[in-house]
């Protein structure tokens, strides 16, 4: 099949080449398989096709590659150079800080994976797997099992999966209530911080360990989820819903992994089938997950979401920092002088890498600034001066109220009153985190001196919203919020724009604690 192909950062259009809708296809990029991808409706009769990138990967796209689509490991597209965007930089699909290939995984991230990495690496993630086990049984008295692809690849064929990039462990909660069973995660979490541990907290009963493997990268993580059985229903966190006589885990009963034995359900089986569905024994590289609605009502509003967009942002900043960003300040963060006043304390939220709050820090501020990206954070900390200013870095969730909190006592050490500055803050934030922002931000502007600054877009940019783009502000709804919380705009001013652009309107508001 003598197949053609062309790109850009919007789409992939393949010509000449018919299959049946819904046949797995993999493109590869110098040769090596990077996405795998199903036909779509029209690959079967129209004389061309298209399919849109992953947005983490549309991210990526820029200047020239090699290109080459397979179908069932035969070439139907041979390799074709493409430009994205006019420019001659040769992509490589790298991870930037070590250069260790990746692809694009099963969330439509890209991120590494087993495949073609060193063995070593796969024997310490197990080390770690059985060290994780021994601790919570010690501890707590929970006995941790492998789940999700660390159970699939064993019961197929005894060995961790190539293409995964993570190890999987569960435990079957006592509790019944989802309260409970949150505590109970949340103890769990507290117990693996005093055994060194970096925790990630996903919802209530979804944790993330991480292994740092350099200054803005991780070797792997290992994820620990909370199953419970509630009114005759098995939950499977994050995603799994299933009556519960037709889910057996106890007793656990050893598995091959990789040549050690690890626990395991008593029914792999039945557990493979709630979580992938009933075609779980077929190999399908294309596999995402759909959780059904009635799972992911309960999942969310009995244990939240806490990490929305988390591991997109932090791969964002890995590239910005790879490519080294540009340490420029911001109009709003000039702006901010004017607002704030000489010598005044700011709370930036959402610092990203840190060029705001460092200026900020260097203009006479004492200023604390947060984020959730872990590597953006690690940068910031990196780049600071004493010597040009006091700024303070810390990590912290404006999606979880408890993270909230932290950062509130944090702000009391500061004996001026604390000023909030956020740029383009609520663009990016889910609801969770705006009604956590906002009550965060009303608390610390109980002080009458107190101001907060935001820049937001507002409008609509007549393209499909992409992670890395942000959402833009509903202005209505923004100013609803902010009463809400008992908080008022006190000034505003749009942005200057060029008189061409016809996207959203970036305004500047001074918001204030309503006097009531």
């Amino acid at each position: 099949m003598n197949g053609s192909l062309t790109a850009d950062t919007l789409r992939l259009t393949v010509s000449k080449v018919t299959v049946p809708a819904g046949e797995p296809l993999s493109l590869l990029l110098g040769g090596r398989r990077i996405w795998t991808f199903k036909a779509p409706s029209e690959a079967a009769a129209a004389p061309s096709w298209s399919v849109e990138w992953p947005p983490a990967l549309a991210e990526r796209l820029a200047g020239r590659a090699a290109l080459a689509v397979e179908r069932n490991g035969i070439r139907v597209v041979e390799e074709q150079l493409v430009s994205f965007d006019g420019t001659t930089d040769e992509l490589h699909l790298t991870e930037p800080g070590t250069g260790f290939p990746q692809v694009v995984n099963k969330w439509g991230r890209v991120a590494r994976s087993f495949e073609g990495r060193d063995a070593a690496l796969v024997e310490e993630v197990l080390d770690e797997v059985e060290h994780l086990i021994s601790v919570l049984r010690r501890e707590l008295g929970i006995d941790l099992f492998v789940t999700g692809g660390t159970l699939l690849g064993p019961v197929r064929n005894g060995r961790i999966m190539a293409n995964d990039d993570d190890a999987d462990l569960a435990y079957l909660s006592t509790h019944g209530n989802p309260s409970d069973v949150a505590l109970e995660s949340f103890t769990i979490e507290r117990t693996l911080l005093t055994h060194g541990y970096e925790v990630v907290r996903h919802s209530s009963g979804h944790l993330q360990l991480m292994f740092p493997g350099g200054s803005i990268t991780d070797r792997f993580y290992i994820d620990i989820f909370s199953y419970f059985v509630c009114s005759g229903w098995f939950y499977g966190t994050f995603h799994a819903r299933e009556r519960a006589e037709r889910v057996t885990i106890l007793p656990l009963k050893p598995l091959p992994v990789n040549g050690r034995l690890l626990p395991g359900p008593a029914e792999p089986g039945q557990l493979l089938e709630a979580i992938y569905g009933p075609t779980w024994e077929t190999p399908d590289p294309t596999f995402t997950f759909v959780t059904p609605p009635p799972a992911f009502r309960r999942f969310y509003w009995w244990l939240n979401h806490f990490d929305v967009d988390r591991e997109n942002w932090e791969d964002h900043h890995r590239v910005d920092i790879a490519a080294g960003p540009a340490d420029t300040e911001s109009d709003v963060a000039r702006k901010a002088l004017q607002v704030f006043g000489e010598g005044s304390t700011v709370l930036e939220l959402g610092c990203g890498l840190g060029a705001d709050a460092r200026f900020l820090a260097a203009s006479g501020f004492g200023v604390l600034a947060i984020d959730y990206s872990r590597p953006a954070i690690q940068y910031a900390r990196a780049q600071q001066d004493p010597a040009t200013g006091s700024s303070h870095f810390e990590t912290a969730n404006l999606n979880s109220a408890r993270s909230a909190l932290h950062v509130r006592k944090l702000c009391t050490a500061f004996t001026n009153p604390v000023h909030v500055y956020g740029n383009h803050l609520f663009d990016a934030l889910s609801p969770l985190g705006w009604d956590t922002t906002l009550m965060l931000v009303k608390h610390l502007l109980n002080n009458s001196g107190s101001r907060a600054l935001f820049e937001i877009r507002t409008g609509s940019t007549g393209e499909p919203v992409r992670w890395s783009g942000c959402q833009p502000v509903d202005w209505d709804r923004f100013q609803e919020q902010l009463h809400r919380y008992e908080l008022s705009i006190e000034d505003e001013e749009e942005a200057a724009q060029n008189e061409a652009d016809a996207g959203p309107t970036h305004r500047r508001v001074v918001v204030r604690k309503e006097n009531r």
